[in-house]
Formats: C-alpha cells, sequence, structure tokens
C-alpha cells in the first residue's frame, strides 16, 4: 500500500488534533502538549506546520470547513419552505456534541483574532455571508433592501446566540425550540412587512392563504413577538 501524500497525512493528523481537542482550548496547546496527546513526535508535528501559528490556523480553516455546504449554497431562489428546511437541516447539524465543542473552539479563536496583530478575518467574512444570504433572500420575497438588511442581521445574529447558548448551556432540545420560534418570528415578520408594503406574497397560491406550514408558526409567533417588529415598515429603518 502506498504511502499516504504530505497533505494526506497532514488532513488525517488535523482529524486527530480535533479529537484530542475536544475537552481542550487552543490556548493551551502547544507541540509538546498535542504530540504527547497523541502519541507522537513533535517533529511530525513542525514538520506539517511549522509553528504553532501555523497550527492554530490550519485547525481554525478545518473546523469552518465543515460549514462549507451551508455557505455554498444558492438559496436567493428557493421557496419559502424550501428555505426553512435549509435552515432546519443546518441548525440540527450544529446540535452533534461534537460539533458543539468545534463551535466552541470556533468561538475561542474569533475571540483571540479580534486582538491578533493579523487578524484572520473570516469570522466576519462567514457571519457576513449569512447574513447577505438572508437579506438577498428577504429581497426575492420581495422586501425592500433597507428592511432586508436589518431583519437579516437580526436573524443572523440570533442564530449565531443560540450557538453559543447550545455551548454554554449545553441544552439542545431548549436551543433548538428556541430556534423554532425565532423562524416562526422571522416568517411572521415577513408576512407584516408584505401586509404593509400591500404586497401578495411570492408563492401564495390565493388572497389570505398562508404558505403550507406557517399558519402554525405565524399563530405560535405572534404571541411572542415584540410589538415593535413591524415597525420600520411604517416608520423607516431600524
Amino acid at each position: 500500500m502506498a504511502r499516504p501524500s504530505r497533505s494526506e497525512r497532514k488532513a488525517e493528523l488535523l482529524v486527530a488534533i480535533l479529537d484530542y481537542l475536544m475537552d481542550k482550548t487552543l490556548a493551551e496547546l502547544s507541540f509538546r502538549s498535542l504530540a504527547e496527546g497523541l502519541g507522537m513526535s513533535s517533529y511530525t508535528l513542525v514538520y506539517h506546520f511549522g509553528s504553532r501559528e501555523q497550527l492554530i490556523n490550519d485547525i481554525v480553516v478545518s473546523i469552518e470547513s465543515r460549514l462549507d455546504r451551508m455557505r455554498n449554497t444558492d438559496v436567493r431562489d428557493i421557496d419559502r419552505d424550501a428555505w426553512r428546511a435549509f435552515l432546519l437541516d443546518s441548525w440540527q447539524w450544529t446540535m452533534a456534541q461534537r460539533n458543539r465543542h468545534l463551535t466552541r473552539l470556533e468561538f475561542e479563536a474569533t475571540a483571540q483574532d479580534i486582538v491578533a496583530a493579523t487578524p484572520r478575518g473570516t469570522a466576519q467574512e462567514h457571519f457576513r455571508l449569512l447574513h447577505h444570504k438572508t437579506r438577498d433572500w428577504l429581497m426575492v420575497q420581495g422586501i425592500p433592501e433597507e428592511y432586508a438588511d436589518t431583519d437579516a442581521r437580526l436573524f443572523t445574529s440570533t442564530f449565531y446566540g443560540l450557538q453559543f447558548d447550545f455551548v454554554v448551556m449545553n441544552q439542545p432540545d431548549a436551543a433548538t425550540k428556541a430556534f423554532e420560534l425565532m423562524l416562526a418570528v422571522f416568517f411572521n415578520n415577513l408576512e407584516t412587512r408584505l401586509a404593509a408594503a400591500g404586497q401578495q406574497p411570492a408563492g401564495q397560491e390565493a388572497a389570505g392563504q398562508q404558505p403550507a406550514g406557517q399558519q402554525h408558526a405565524g399563530q405560535e409567533a405572534g404571541a411572542h413577538m415584540p410589538a415593535a417588529t413591524a415597525g420600520p415598515a411604517r416608520h423607516g429603518a431600524a
């Protein structure tokens, strides 16, 4: 059997390193501690990663790459049921315990990056990507850009906040219940904005008929939505 190439061996090492980090932090990581934990020579790690800074960077890139499928999906032209399903699928995936710890490490790397002399900037890039995906989808539904941008930022911030909730509290059922409520509020707010503008919701088959699966969501959200939710549609951008 042929020996794995250097890139293949590095990928294998990164999988082992992420397993090792399930109960550790990036701050305490060193070539020596990692080599001892993996049962290998520190020279092997230096050979593949060069420096601790590069090691941390490669770890973070590996962690962030787990969301590439979500980030690479073009959602602008999908309907509401498909958008909801896409968001729920993405959320359920993050609820795995392994992803909880990977998200913890990602948050740690983000906090370090904010004060780094040469920041990676990938955390900001990924936040903007979800923000802009959501904004563009709302605009396709008929929401003006000024409102779509604010609503998308609120959605994105809540998405990240509930991930933090899961990392800190480790209560996936409670976090998922809150996420589902957030979706209900999101779609109810979409209907409210369109109604305020006198628009027929995209894809709605008959006047006064909500899209499939949205009637219950709208009723649930109505009980929890702040009175100011639809305010910007009447008074200007938030």
